[in-house]
């Protein structure tokens, strides 16, 4: 999870700590000084700080992206995953925020949080094209449309919030109707960082006339951090439904979809899992209609060099000398991917229900491969490569698929083996050589 860029956590941290030991005119005091010096260290660090207004209980300012390094350097410092390019495009954007102190039984600081100016990149780009979309968007900024509110505890414990509810239609080029509901979101804070937290979102929802309609609902997701970095975590999230249609010849409905992730960093190898789970997937093609039941999807990947590969991501990508440099430093831990389990229940095709299909592999890319050798052999890659993969499919889908003439000929010059009723491929790829059920190809 990425931190957040604002610094405002850390406002007000040392403040807190004296709430029930002084009364609330004192620490209001303690906790503007405390803002007071935290505004100065983000000046110092790239960001503006305009038209601060500052009351009793409450302040106002905004917050300008201006000098983009700067800002990359200081967010890299407190922690946060950024890019410059990414940080770059935001160059100009300008943020409104509100605090208020004490605020109510619950908060030691609440703050509203919303867009007032564009980035400039953006901007441009929107007056050349459409200045009637661009006055609609300041009369949704003028309007708090786009707003964040969040609660921190005065214990500093805990924090919650929510996005302002959306629903806005635009009609310029094609109505487009944009809906988001029910977005809230909580959690938990330790020796000052974000150790858990736990989102729920009603309905979110984007219509454009009858080319696209995107719908999701009911989704919950939760993030705990466990350990020292970023990358120690376990998260998971569940959308009770997902629905996406297109033109009238295409559709597709998603049901009861769980994912599951861990991940954790040793010696800075990372070693993660990503656990998925779909009730249904129902898809419907130029008047045909398919639907898979129970599918899994597991996914695995160790020993991933994260210091290397995160240096890889600032890299400019023209710099083919840093980039195989990292990409070998990558390789030479021994990295290896695995699908432990690929699998549908049951097919239905047009009203017709099949057994469905299993598939497990695995990846693997030897040490010693050289990534310079590429440059003269193209094809050295594959001699580093180790793959093995094992499929099962149902008789009756198997039957089904090899009435395609695609996979007709293929199926002639590899026949599967059966076992237990079920025809079973096992392919390996070793050293750029393909064996398949035992039998070279």
């Amino acid at each position: 999870m990425k931190k957040s860029g604002f610094g405002i956590i850390g406002l007000i941290l040392v403040a807190a700590l004296y709430y029930f030991t002084a009364g609330s005119a004192q620490i209001t005091e303690k906790m503007k000084k405390q803002v007071n010096d935290e505004l100065t260290t983000l000046q110092q660090n790239g960001f503006g700080i305009n038209n601060r207004e500052i009351k009793e209980t409450e302040e106002h300012f905004v917050l300008s992206f201006d000098e983009p390094a700067k800002i990359t350097s200081y967010l890299s410092s407190q922690g946060a995953e950024v890019a410059q390019e990414d940080i770059l495009a935001f160059k100009g954007l300008k943020i409104g925020v509100d605090a208020k102190y004490l605020n109510d039984s619950y908060s030691a600081l609440s703050l509203d949080i919303y867009p007032v100016g564009l980035p400039k990149s953006l901007l441009q780009e929107i007056e050349e094209e459409d200045k009637a979309a661009l006055e609609r968007i300041k009369k949704m900024m003028a309007d708090k449309t786009l707003l964040v509110h969040l609660d921190f505890n005065k214990l500093l414990t805990g924090f919650k919030g929510r996005i302002k509810d959306i629903n806005e239609t635009f009609e310029d080029e094609g109505k487009v109707t944009f809906i988001s509901e029910g977005f809230k979101f909580e959690g938990d804070i330790e020796n000052e960082k974000v150790k858990t937290v736990r989102q729920t979102l009603e309905l979110f929802s984007v219509e454009a006339d009858k080319e696209l309609t995107m719908k999701l609902s009911n989704f919950t997701s939760n993030y705990t951090l466990t350990g020292p970095s970023p990358y120690d975590s376990k998260s998971g999230y569940f959308v009770g439904k997902i629905e996406l249609q297109g033109e009238s010849e295409f559709s597709m409905l998603m049901k009861d979809l769980n994912v599951n992730a861990v991940s954790s960093v040793k010696n800075d190898l990372l070693q993660s899992s990503i656990s998925t789970k779909t009730g249904m997937i129902e898809l419907t093609e130029a008047q045909k209609k398919y639907k898979m039941n129970d599918i899994l999807f597991d996914f695995n990947i160790d020993n991933l060099d994260i210091v290397s590969f995160e240096a890889l991501q600032g890299v400019d990508v023209n710099d083919e000398k840093t980039i195989n440099a990292l990409t070998q430093k990558i390789l030479a831990k021994g990295i290896t991917m695995n699908i432990p389990n690929f699998s549908a229940k049951k097919i239905t095709e047009s009203g017709k229900t099949m057994d469905g299909f299993t598939l497990n592999s695995s990846l693997s890319i030897d040490k010693s491969f050289d990534i310079n050798a590429v440059s003269q052999d193209p094809l050295a890659v594959l001699n580093a490569l180790s793959s093995k993969t094992n499929i099962s499919v149902s008789n009756e889908l198997f039957i089904r698929i090899a009435q395609e003439p695609k996979a007709m000929m293929v199926l002639m010059l590899l026949p599967p083996v059966e076992k237990a009723g079920k025809k079973i491929y096992e392919i390996e790829f070793i050293k750029g050589k393909i064996t398949v059920n035992g039998a070279s190809f």
